[in-house]
């Protein structure tokens, strides 16, 4: 059984430095809600997160951000990611300036 809850493909042209497209997918293994129920997995928390992908931003894998959009892990009924944290913020900042 996997644990990816979702993923991002990114096309992307290193000439120009331009993002051409991204794709989203959610897996179907999971049951998802936009309510925020406990046993389920929020479309929004997840949505957000992948969206980061697919503007440039990377998973961040160190517990001390676990509330971070980025972090790298979500779970059932994880809703606290539905918009972006500081990090989040200064990684597009990074990324494509003030």
């Amino acid at each position: 059984e996997s644990e990816v809850i979702a993923v991002t493909t990114t096309w992307y042209n290193p000439y120009l430095r331009q993002i051409l497209e991204f794709d989203i997918l959610m897996d179907t293994d999971f049951t998802w809600a936009t309510t925020g129920e406990s046993s389920m997995m929020d479309v929004q928390n997840i949505a957000t997160h992948e969206l980061g992908h697919g503007i440039g931003l990377s998973d961040i894998y160190d517990t001390a951000c676990s509330a971070v959009t980025m972090y790298g892990y979500s779970s059932n009924g994880d809703i606290a990611k539905r918009d972006l944290a500081q990090p989040d913020i200064t990684g597009l900042q990074k990324l494509y300036g003030k």
